[in-house]
């Protein structure tokens, strides 16, 4: 087997650059399929959805790498009427078509696969090997999909290394006074999140309080992983009469899999914390919010 790099053109013997190479030198390039420009999904005066050009990643499975799928812009094949007094789903999906994997062709393709109705209608099961591009409700009684609206956000592709953003929140909606007691500590909003690879993450803790006590209250939070409460995580948070919003993060490499955060909290001298929530966005008294950002691949 003669591995060659990408760029490099292919002898008369046939060595060089393969599409097989190509794929995998693609595939380590980008962390997941789904859109990365253009492509989007609108209804029409018939019975197809049009997409719009634009690139996709496309994948035949991990072992086979990706493709980066260039589409100029069309529409799907027809899907049917809604005829039910309840509303549908349907999935827009492309894929890259390969005769050497036993495609019937190489070209780029787009596919359109019919929901269910239903009151609370789910989207249905794509094609193993397609990306999908939106997932359009179709109105109950529609005869074309002219006002069919999009049903969820776009999946877009997420470049190998870049931050994948939040990952898990928590919101603690306690309105009420905490435990008084000094140095008792609670280990409490648990929250899931999962990572492709090793990552640089950043736990965050926001806390809107005042002490009850109309004097002082010190509170201490750090960070709980996996079960295990990260070391130097820690820090102080200082309540006083005032109702103020304060935050305390910590930053540390996490091993790619599933994980679970939580938090490890309690009151180390004064009076119990007075924690306050709203859920009004006008006066956002948070209460407590646990999130789990990333920061990127680390190295």
């Amino acid at each position: 087997m003669s591995n060659t790099a990408l760029g490099v053109a292919q002898s008369s013997a046939g060595i060089g650059t393969t599409d097989t190479a190509m794929r995998h030198i693609l595939g380590a390039q980008w962390e997941s399929t789904g859109v990365v420009d253009g492509l989007a999904v609108t209804g029409g005066t018939t019975l197809s959805y049009t997409v719009a050009s634009g690139v996709a990643v496309c994948s035949k499975g991990a072992s086979d790498g990706k493709t980066l799928a260039w589409f100029e812009g069309g529409s799907t094949p027809t899907v049917a009427a809604n005829s039910s007094g309840t509303p549908r789903i349907d999935c827009i999906w492309i894929t890259s078509h390969d005769l050497t994997q036993g495609d019937a062709d190489n070209l780029v393709t787009l596919g359109v696969t019919q929901g269910t109705p239903a009151a609370t209608p789910t989207a249905p099961t794509i094609p193993t090997y397609a990306t999908l591009l939106a997932q359009m409700r179709m109105p109950a009684g529609a005869t074309t999909t002219a006002n069919a609206t999009q049903a969820a956000s776009i999946g877009y592709a997420i470049p190998y290394g870049a931050s994948l953003g939040m990952l898990a929140e928590n919101v603690h909606t306690m309105d009420g006074t905490g435990d008084g007691m000094v140095n008792k500590y609670y280990v409490e909003q648990a929250t899931n999140f999962y990572i492709p690879t090793d990552r640089l993450i950043t736990f965050k803790f926001y806390v809107c309080a005042s002490a009850s006590d109309g004097n002082y209250s010190d509170w201490f939070q750090s960070f709980v992983l996996d079960g295990t409460e990260i070391a130097n995580s820690g820090g102080e948070f200082h309540f006083t009469n005032g109702w103020s919003t304060q935050m305390h993060e910590f930053s540390t490499t996490v091993q790619g899999g599933n994980h679970t955060a939580a938090v490890r909290s309690g009151l180390r001298g004064g009076a119990a914390p007075q924690f306050h929530y709203s859920g009004d966005q006008y006066t956002s008294f948070l209460g407590r919010r646990l999130q789990v950002w990333d920061g990127g691949v680390a190295r």
